[in-house]
């Protein structure tokens, strides 16, 4: 196969088909990217905040409980 069947292939190439395994038909493809769209543009601009100097409200700390306590 040359260098222009190889092109022409992929050309031809259905990237959400493909490569994600999306086999829907074009009409629903439209309708779920459009209803994501939204979504992914918040997801954006979260992405975006510079949170360097702000802390998380709640630290996850799992030994806590088993941690004596120093008040006693």
């Amino acid at each position: 196969m040359g260098v222009a069947a190889h092109l022409e292939e992929a050309i031809v190439m259905d990237p959400y088909k493909d490569l994600l395994g999306i086999d829907l038909p074009a009409e629903r493809l439209a309708h779920d990217l459009a209803a994501y769209r939204d979504i992914l543009d918040h997801i954006r601009k979260l992405r975006e905040l510079d949170l360097t100097d702000v802390h998380p409200a709640v630290v996850f700390e799992p030994t806590a409980p088993y941690r004596e306590d120093s008040a006693k």
